[in-house]
């Protein structure tokens, strides 16, 4: 009798193995499927082929005032990705105009809430914390820009997610094309 309990224990301790040995194989080459690295990109809804005339207020070139120009966009269906290629491009504007030190500013979410925006970027956008003429002027440039859209009347910054409590992004701001 003891051989055959030898026996059957034997081939119940090597069908453990097989079945292990067979479920980690597995495991581990799906772990190897299921990996994907996807490329980050934007999610913007655009109608193929239409463009948009825009608005812009960028900095003189004396950074003393405000100036429109006129320029095109892809026509977006989605109201935030307006405000948000509108935001980028008037972020651009600001780097040239050397009033940024990086173009590098990231946009997070954008969120409507009746006429209100409120636009998340990085602490990039620091830079324009103090509360000078050439910071409001560059603010307002984004400000009266994202305004030119129709329905958003206020805009409301926040730095990585979070409002500030003082300096100029503790504000709410409305459109000011005297300033």
């Amino acid at each position: 009798m003891n051989k055959k309990v030898l026996v059957v224990v034997g081939i119940i301790w090597g069908l453990v193995v097989v079945t292990g040995i067979a479920y980690f194989q597995m495991k581990k080459s799906s772990e190897q499927i299921n990996i994907v690295e996807l490329d980050k990109k934007e999610n913007m809804v655009v109608e193929e082929g239409k463009v948009e005339k825009i608005t812009l207020y960028t900095l003189s070139d004396k950074g003393d005032r405000l100036i429109k120009k006129e320029d095109e966009i892809p026509q977006y269906i989605k109201p935030k990705d307006k405000i948000r290629k509108i935001t980028q491009l008037s972020i651009e504007n600001l780097w040239k105009n050397k009033v940024l030190k990086t173009s590098q500013v990231e946009i997070g979410n954008i969120f409507i809430t009746g006429d209100m925006a409120y636009i998340d970027v990085d602490a990039n956008m620091l830079e324009l914390k103090s509360e000078n003429r050439k910071n409001l002027l560059a603010i307002y440039s984004i400000v009266n820009s994202v305004t030119e859209i129709g329905n958003i009347q206020k805009i409301k910054f926040l730095i990585d997610g979070r409002e500030e409590e003082e300096g100029s992004f503790s504000k709410v701001y409305t459109r000011n094309t005297n300033i």
